[in-house]
């Protein structure tokens, strides 16, 4: 279905809890970059329970070269605090990849940058608030993706 892609996470247990919302979607988890943590984690391999052998995942260490590889082959959004574009306005596809920052960095200002038609954020009420969780906000774009995709929008 879609691709999530997660560029350098450094907290074990929302990869964990991305890759079981991954295997309950049928969409694919890329884990892309310098982690915070090692892929053997307990708490990763604990919020994932054991449903990683019936997740379709991949570890790509270098991030330059998996981001060019993308934006020259996918459709890709990008989702970052940065942007103005609800990522309600944004026309989800079949196959699309739906790309988030780590918890700590975002994205990369340049990435941005020279891909902002691709960007959108989650509008938050309390500007109090700089982000939301890692795993909630995967939840929340994918869902919409599989809610387009499945009426046809």
């Amino acid at each position: 279905m879609f691709t999530i892609v997660l560029i350098e996470p450094q907290i074990p247990p929302n990869t964990g809890s991305t890759g079981r919302l991954c295997g309950a979607t049928n969409s694919r988890l890329h884990v892309v970059g310098e982690l915070g943590f090692e892929l053997s984690d307990r708490t990763l391999k604990r919020a994932g329970l054991d449903y990683w052998d019936h997740i379709e995942w991949e570890y790509f260490p270098n991030k330059e070269e998996y981001l060019n590889s993308m934006i020259n082959e996918e459709t890709f959004h990008l989702l970052t605090t940065k942007s103005h574009t609800p990522y309600t306005v944004r026309k989800f596809k079949k196959n699309d990849y739906l790309v988030f920052g780590s918890e700590t960095k975002g994205i990369d200002d340049n990435f941005l940058r020279d891909n902002w038609e691709n960007t959108c954020t989650i509008p938050m009420e309390n500007e109090n608030i700089r982000s939301l969780n890692l795993a909630t906000s995967v939840g929340i774009v994918l869902y919409e993706g599989i809610r387009q995709v499945n009426r046809g929008q």
